[in-house]
């Protein structure tokens, strides 16, 4: 079951059962014996990192279970500040195998430094860009990024067979907007008469009208971390992402160009009424972006995040145990 979280009228999803596939590396790690507890992918070494270290995530392809059909990530207008598409490194036989690109993103972190509602970037969607991911949306597309090598995920709890405390399992990647309304098929029965089809589009049209669309534009990110006592630095050993809907607005518009990659409101600049450095994006729930697929109006959008670091006693060796356990319950 999806629950849809609206705090206040802020858009929130989160998964709490089920799962909708199994990435091919989930597939190939499930196939090492039952027996191993605690295991390493064959040429990944552990990397060991300093507090404020630069971490650079990555993006992989657009993927849709509806679909079957991956895109590539920037194939639709996302925040691509700092980013040279030209000057990508070749592809690697991960990258062959899996049929998609790896790419560079303007996302920034800093290793066990939180911050909350950074700016990525502001756009102005013309409506073919809006119908875009308005179609994408629709079409129930996921998308997948890599923080040192492991993939992101929305956490899944699922309860335990003896009534205990609820198992954690990951889903991979995160959707890039919501679908709110009746489900529209356009679809007609062989033999439908004009009569029965025109009422079918009526009720179509009345549908489409109900149905609302929204384009998660901020992301909570959460990196797990490991800190062993005896050896010098912290190895990540979770990545995960809560995915919201934040109709961002303002008192005096910021100097946008002056804001990428600064904390809303931070010395008092780029300043934010949705949220802040000092204010989450929940505190006062903000309302969620709808996308009109009607209008003919340009639509700002502001892309934002929050990263928080977490100490976890998971070690490096056994981290993808929690994918694994999506896997088994796929």
């Amino acid at each position: 079951v999806v629950h849809l979280q609206f705090r206040g009228s802020m858009l929130s999803l989160r998964r709490r059962a089920g799962g909708y596939h199994a990435m091919w590396w989930v597939a190939f790690v499930a196939t090492i014996p039952a027996c191993v507890h605690g295991f390493y992918l064959p040429g990944v070494a552990p990397t060991d990192y300093v507090k404020g270290e630069e971490l650079n995530p990555k993006v992989e392809a657009l993927t849709s279970v509806r679909t079957q059909l991956p895109y590539e990530y920037y194939v639709l207008p996302f925040c691509r500040n700092g980013v040279d598409l030209d000057s990508q490194q070749p592809l690697n036989l991960g990258e062959v195998l899996r049929g998609s690109r790896i790419f560079d993103t303007p996302y920034k972190f800093n290793m066990s430094v939180d911050q909350t509602c950074k700016i990525l970037c502001r756009k102005l969607f013309d409506p073919a860009e809006i119908g875009a991911f308005a179609e994408m949306i629709d079409e129930e597309y996921r998308n997948h990024m890599l923080l040192d090598n492991l993939p992101i995920a929305m956490s899944v709890f699922h309860e335990s067979v003896d009534g205990g405390e609820s198992i954690k399992a990951y889903e991979t990647g995160y959707p890039i907007g919501h679908v709110e309304g009746p489900e529209v098929s356009e679809e007609h029965p062989e033999g439908t008469t004009e009569d029965a089809a025109a009422k079918e589009k009526r009720k179509l049209e009345e549908a489409s009208k109900e149905r609302k669309l929204y384009l998660f534009n901020h992301l909570r990110f959460t990196i797990l971390y490991h800190e062993d006592p005896t050896r010098h630095g912290m190895r990540i050993v979770g990545f995960e992402a809560e995915p919201l809907s934040i109709q961002h607005t303002y008192d005096k518009e910021p100097k946008w160009e002056e804001c990428v990659g600064r904390e809303a409101g931070a010395d008092g600049k780029c300043s934010l009424k949705t949220c802040g450095a000092d204010r989450p994006a929940n505190a006062p729930p903000p309302d969620p972006l709808v996308l009109d697929k009607a209008s003919k109006a340009p639509k700002e959008v502001v892309w934002t995040y929050d990263v928080q670091f977490r100490l976890s006693p998971i070690k490096w060796s056994t981290r993808w145990d929690t994918y694994l356990q999506s896997a088994d319950d796929a």
